[in-house]
């Protein structure tokens, strides 16, 4: 048999026959000898295949790769540290935010901003969530600083136009002194609710509302063109067919009677000017007036009424009171 290392290192490699190979594995068994030679140049062999392999690397290719790998493994390990860190930190402070100082927040008294328009003023003010509200003359609005909840609640004692920024999700209130709910979700509407009023008037110009009594015992849906009134008295509620341009000409500065009483006129001269208006004489319902008014004086449009029915007046003058400040201007009006 033939153990020279080119033999052996076929066999190492199991290029023999099939004969062969069970002839050298008998003998790997049986002569130790024969084992630690071929073990020898098993070994040898390789080490020179691996040196060969070595060769064939390209170091700084290699390095390159190796580096990469080293610096990726090392930003993800930072990365995954300062996330785990993170969250830690995080977590515990969102759980707070949400479940004990928004709660906290929500429930906690709102400051609340109320507004007032001097007479002959309308004034402009947007709200909290972006709805528009003109303020007439001699009125006042109540709205909290920030909308919280579902509902966008504000109060109101006099005349206001209002422009609603549409929010399907929080439904926008009015209330008026009487208890009246006008309620919305987007729309324009305008609300005369004064006080010392009989009858309170909500007109819609666009969109719809809903007009509830302070009972609840009564609810109206409003189209566009209708209007709300109500009776705070006798807590009742009836629609009819609005000019809206009437209803609403005041927040453009103008007043517009079409066929008016002389004593609702006095009634809005008095809010407008900041005065005391009383009528005197012959007043009958025969006293009517159809007329639009700008950028005229309280003495003009006494002045036209004079010249065109059978009016007279008289304004006092104002008196400076023991506080330091001055009483109303009164005037008189006089039907013949």
């Amino acid at each position: 048999m033939k153990t020279n290392e080119t033999y052996l290192l076929s066999y190492i490699r199991g290029t023999l026959t099939s004969s062969e190979m069970k002839e050298c594995d008998l003998l790997m068994e049986s002569s130790p000898e024969f084992a630690t030679r071929v073990n020898q140049i098993r070994k040898a062999y390789h080490l020179l295949d691996n040196l060969e392999a070595q060769k064939n690397i390209e170091a700084e290719v290699a390095w390159q790769k190796l580096s990469r790998k080293i610096r990726f493994d090392s930003t993800k390990k930072i990365i995954w540290n300062v996330t785990r860190t993170a969250a830690a930190i995080l977590l515990p402070l969102f759980l707070l935010q949400q479940y004990v100082i928004q709660p906290l927040l929500d429930n906690s008294p709102q400051e609340i901003i109320t507004l007032h328009s001097a007479p002959g003023i309308v004034t402009n003010v947007v709200l909290p969530d972006g709805s528009e509200v003109w303020l007439n003359s001699q009125s006042e609005i109540s709205y909290p600083l920030k909308f919280t909840g579902k509902e966008r609640t504000v109060q109101l004692m006099g005349e206001a136009y209002f422009k609603v920024v549409s929010d399907k999700k929080n439904r926008f209130n009015v209330i008026t002194p009487e208890k009246t709910v006008v309620s919305a979700y987007g729309t324009e509407f305008n609300v005369n609710a004064y006080k010392e009023d009989l009858q309170h008037t909500i007109t819609l110009a666009k969109g719809n509302i809903d007009v509830s009594l302070d009972n609840f015992s009564e609810k109206q849906t409003l189209k566009p063109g209708q209007k709300a009134i109500v009776d705070p008295l006798t807590k009742t509620l009836n629609v009819s067919v609005a000019d809206t341009y009437v209803e609403t000409s005041w927040k453009d500065g103008k007043m517009v009677f079409r066929r008016e009483s002389i004593q609702t006129i006095a009634e809005k001269l008095a809010r407008k000017f900041g005065v005391i208006i009383q009528v005197q004489g012959n007043v009958s319902s025969d006293y009517q007036f159809t007329a639009t008014f700008t950028d005229e004086s309280l003495e003009d449009i006494l002045e036209l009424l004079k010249l065109s029915s059978s009016i007279d007046y008289s304004i006092t003058s104002q008196k400076k009171l023991p506080n330091d400040t001055f009483s109303q201007r009164t005037v008189i009006l006089i039907c013949k």
